[in-house]
């Protein structure tokens, strides 16, 4: 829908000269620009969308769903046959809720590639380059036809295919089911992206995916644990691979082998990953993951690492060991939201420059000690007050951004001691700190608190404090943030991002 209110937006604006607009003439007049000129009662028309070149309408159509492209061919003689050279198809299903609904949408969608198909033959460019369905209503009984349309993608050399199933039922039994890939797919030569979500894969295909670079399952269900070896094997070229929430129906643990693979995403599998052995692979996030079953000996060229794993122990040795180990390190980020029970962890790496901490928890205490991180240039905490940050070797050009996800009706005592200890547990060094809080009375310190507490709490030299809404009692603040450190040089308080906007700060995808 926002494709298509920004589609005809545009049209609107390129087929309208403003200067025809009498809200924007009004406008104009009231901020004395407008000029006095002489037209006829005729309202001309300038017609600019026509002055596009057809590479530039092409880019723009190819954003809008298939049935809003076809459309536009009613717009002139220039745009009757342009929907033909669109590259882009994009089919769903998300508005048939009938059945007869269900019925035309197939037909549409068979009628609209024959005429594709058709014509290829009399319009040179008429290229398909990608191909998505996204249908909420799958229904095993469709499954030829399915079949037939990925047919037609493989046949036509089209180089990206996204196939979304949300729901596969059996018309007969109403039953759960899963479709399966069929033949013609699995032996793609010119596909460069795959994109499957609620499909089956077996081990009975021998896959051929020689121009392959990403490959991203979602809910998909595993026949066996030999599944992924074979993709990997008959993939060369893969460069990107997710498997988010994927299914194994054996108990067999999985390994991933694979020399052109760069980055690598596992997130809540019902499979146990035993090992990984990608020479090459620059970008690493596991999510849900058993950590300490998951051998990584042989990848070394690991730049971004990204592990919100179920940890299983308190020991953080095994965890260092690895992070010491990567010495192409620049990004670290790990998080708890799994059930992390890690209470102290030692980060040495030489090449780490950014380090990211997630803890979601109330009741989990957390320590980090930072040695060895010469190049450290910004680290990032979210979280709970429990947590403490030193340096063994302090660096005056590493900034801090602390996110309090803890929030109250009224602010008492307990919460400003709270307060007043995480500060003095943030340790380091730093060039700048920033802090981001529901709201400023959060960090207004009561007078009777500041009477029988010492100051200075810290010796910082750059304070920046970030609020949910915007600031109201900002001469406060700034007097409590210079008692807790006098030394300040530059403060700043404004409104920044909520805090539920901060859950996106990782992932490399």
């Amino acid at each position: 829908m926002v494709s298509q209110v920004f589609f005809f937006f545009l049209i609107f604006v390129c087929c309208y000269s403003p200067i025809h607009n009498p809200s924007f003439s009004t406008s104009m007049a009231k901020r004395g620009m407008e000029k006095r000129v002489k037209t006829t009662w005729k309202m001309v028309e300038e017609d600019r969308i026509s002055e596009l070149p057809d590479a530039l309408i092409l880019h723009i159509m190819s954003f809008l769903p298939t049935v809003d492209v076809v459309r536009t061919c009613l717009i002139s003689k220039r745009w009757k046959l342009m929907w033909y050279s669109v590259p882009n198809l994009s089919f769903s299903d998300y508005t048939c809720l009938s059945s007869q609904a269900l019925r035309k949408f197939y037909n549409y969608v068979d009628n609209f590639l024959e005429h594709r198909k058709r014509g290829m033959h009399f319009i040179p460019d008429s290229v398909i380059s990608s191909l998505k369905f996204e249908m909420d209503y799958y229904r095993r009984s469709k499954v030829r036809r399915l079949d037939k349309w990925l047919a037609f993608a493989v046949e036509n050399k089209v180089k990206k295919i996204s196939l979304c199933l949300w729901e596969d039922y059996d018309d007969h039994d109403n039953e759960l089911g899963f479709y399966c890939l069929p033949k013609t797919v699995v032996n793609a030569r010119y596909l460069t992206t795959l994109e499957l979500t609620r499909v089956e894969l077996g081990s009975r295909y021998s896959f051929s995916f020689p121009s392959l670079k990403l490959l991203l399952l979602t809910f998909v269900q595993l026949e066996d644990f030999d599944v992924v070896d074979k993709l990997l094997l008959g993939s060369p070229s893969l460069e990107k691979f997710g498997l988010i929430f994927c299914n194994l129906l054996t108990d067999h643990q999985i390994q991933i082998h694979s020399s052109s693979l760069k980055f690598l995403n596992i997130n809540h599998i019902g499979v146990v990953v035993e090992r990984i052995e990608a020479i090459n692979l620059e970008s690493l996030e596991l999510y849900s993951v058993s950590f300490d079953r998951i051998n990584l000996s042989k990848c070394k060229a690991i730049r971004n690492l990204l592990l919100a794993c179920d940890w299983e122990t308190e020991e953080s040795s095994s965890l260092e060991h690895l992070i010491s180990n990567l010495p192409l390190l620049e990004d670290l980020t790990l998080s708890n939201e799994y059930g992390m029970s890690l209470k102290r962890v030692k980060i040495s790496s030489q090449h780490l420059k950014r380090f990211y901490l997630f803890n979601y928890y109330d009741d989990c205490e957390m320590a980090v000690i930072i040695d060895s991180t010469p190049k450290l240039e910004s680290f990032c905490y979210k979280g709970n007050f429990k947590f403490r940050i030193s340096m063994v070797e302090s660096s005056n050009l590493l900034n801090g951004t602390f996110i309090i996800l803890k929030r109250q009706v009224n602010y008492d005592a307990n919460w400003f001691i709270n307060v007043m200890n995480f500060l003095l547990n943030l340790n380091c060094s730093w060039n700048t700190v920033s802090i981001h809080v529901g709201s400023v009375e959060a960090l207004i310190l009561p007078e009777s608190l500041k009477r029988v507490c010492r100051s200075p709490l810290v010796d910082w030299k750059h304070f920046k404090v970030f609020t949910e809404s915007k600031p109201k009692r900002e001469s406060e603040l700034k007097d409590t943030l210079r008692w807790i450190s006098p030394s300040l040089k530059t403060l700043s308080i404004g409104k920044g991002a909520t805090i539920e906007n901060f859950s996106t700060y990782y992932s490399k995808w």
